[in-house]
């Protein structure tokens, strides 16, 4: 497999990404060595960022690959002695379908960061993430990795607004989010479905997309009495903020409130007793 093959099946945000390492510059000296293996030896990445694979869709690919191989290869990385998956999973599933028992791979060192970059990157590129997935990705990118807005908006390459919106699709009820994942609800309307406070009113309303077929539009109308909708013209929400007032919390174990954006703002932490102000003490030095 050439290497403008590989780079050409991860897409030009993999490339872009992979030169923003500071490891190297350029997707060839990425990857250590090509070959093919047992497909026993490879293992999936827990932290995957796609959860649902269709049955339907895997037995495709694998009546493709039996015709005619496994074209693009598998980006996996060493962990102890097994080769974990970086990108590539349902292939590696559709193999294990047709019954191949080798397959060719590409083996890269990258940490963990960058293993689930890659795996968001590759999965974005391809726009086969359900929404949940995706927001769910970023969330993970952010609270295990520490990643900043900056980086998080390089990597996905998608604006802040689409950001923050993705992010706030995980604050519906687990029964929206399943409708959503199912793709019975759509992300325009998910987002709609955010001007509903009341959580009895919001499940009546995902209920009636379903059955009545109500447009983003419609469910736009039905939520502007109750209040405007984030995605006009007012503040954006800053997405750090309450994880950034979790971190402290749980580190210092005092009430802890921000005020502000990430640009500029003040921190408040409450005490009621000198042991509880050495204790914010002790947290700063």
């Amino acid at each position: 497999m050439e290497i403008d093959t590989l780079k050409k099946s991860l897409g030009k945000g993999l490339d872009s990404l992979i030169r923003s390492n500071n490891l190297n510059n350029n997707i060839e000296e990425q990857v250590q060595k090509k070959d093919e293996v047992f497909l026993t030896d490879i293992v999936p990445n827990k932290n995957q960022p796609r959860k649902d694979f269709n049955l339907a869709s895997l037995n495709d690919l694998a009546e493709s690959i039996n015709e005619h191989g496994l074209i693009q290869p598998i980006i996996v990385r060493k962990i102890d002695d097994k080769l974990q998956i970086v990108a590539g999973e349902r292939r590696w599933r559709a193999c294990q379908i047709a019954g191949i028992s080798k397959v060719p791979v590409s083996i890269i060192e990258v940490n963990n960061i960058k293993s689930s970059e890659i795996a968001i990157v590759e999965n974005l590129q391809r726009e086969d993430l359900n929404p949940i997935e995706v927001a769910e990705a970023m969330k993970e990118l952010i609270d295990l990795h520490g990643l900043n807005e900056n980086r998080l908006i390089k990597i996905t390459g998608k604006k802040k607004s689409t950001i923050i919106n993705s992010l706030r699709i995980l604050n519906l009820p687990l029964k929206v989010k399943e409708y959503i994942k199912e793709g019975k609800i759509s992300r325009g309307h998910a987002l709609a479905l955010l001007a509903f406070s009341e959580e009895s009113r919001l499940l009546q309303v995902a209920e009636e997309i379903i059955t009545k077929k109500l447009t983003v539009r419609q469910v736009e109308k039905l939520g502007s009495n109750i209040k405007k909708l984030t995605r006009n013209k007012s503040i954006e929400p800053d997405m750090y903020i309450d994880n950034f007032k979790s971190i402290i919390e749980e580190r210092i174990g005092l009430p802890t409130k921000i005020s502000g954006s990430s640009k500029s703002g003040k921190v408040e932490i409450k005490y009621n007793s000198l042991d509880e102000l050495n204790k914010i003490m002790d947290s700063l030095k």
